[in-house]
């Protein structure tokens, strides 16, 4: 139970990329305009949430702050997934840079850990830094090639989401099984 709960954050984080991954492959096209909408009806109830705080607030309080805005913005945006969905398949592309764009960031943050791990002398650091390769061999292919079918573009992010999290878990598992003396070094995530 301690392991779960010391790594709820990646374990989630591994079965959300496995599942969406699996799901881009089975049905893309209508699995992204899910996607769109479910997103568009989370930011509506955040919306929603902002601008309730934002009344139920005393008045000197609440024009310090953004809650109207910011409640005003998520509905906006929130309807234009919920019924606009469509525009998604359209511009997945740019989608697909933006979307890259985040696998680099994610990739240096890993290749980050895999520099810390290595200058704390913990084991298996060279897991980590493939890892990292991984992720931004990923992100770059997908960012420089937004010009593949869309599908296409599906297919291979959905792979490249379910190869980096079985990837991650191996990283996870071997990387758990420590020395209880390594338990002392500061926690590492995948």
């Amino acid at each position: 139970m301690k392991y779960l709960k010391e790594n709820a954050g990646t374990l989630a984080t591994i079965a959300f990329l496995i599942i969406v991954g699996v799901l881009l492959l089975v049905n893309p096209e209508t699995f992204a305009v899910v996607v769109v909408k479910v997103a568009g009806v989370l930011l509506m109830l955040l919306g929603a949430v902002d601008i309730i705080k934002y009344f139920r607030t005393p008045a000197p309080e609440a024009v310090q702050g953004q809650s109207f805005y910011s409640g005003a913005v998520l509905i906006t945006v929130g309807c234009f997934g919920l019924f606009a969905s469509g525009w998604f398949v359209k511009v997945f592309p740019v989608l697909a840079v933006i979307y890259g764009l985040m696998q680099i960031l994610l990739g240096l943050r890993k290749l980050q850990r895999t520099v810390d791990a290595l200058r704390l002398k913990l084991p298996l650091w060279h897991l980590r830094g493939l890892s990292a390769v991984i992720s931004l061999a990923f992100g770059f292919l997908i960012a420089l090639n937004p010009e593949m079918t869309v599908i296409g573009i599906w297919v291979f992010t959905g792979l490249s989401m379910i190869l980096e999290g079985v990837f991650d878990a191996a990283v996870l598992f071997l990387t758990s099984r420590r020395k209880p003396a390594e338990k002392a070094a500061p926690a590492e995530h995948v």
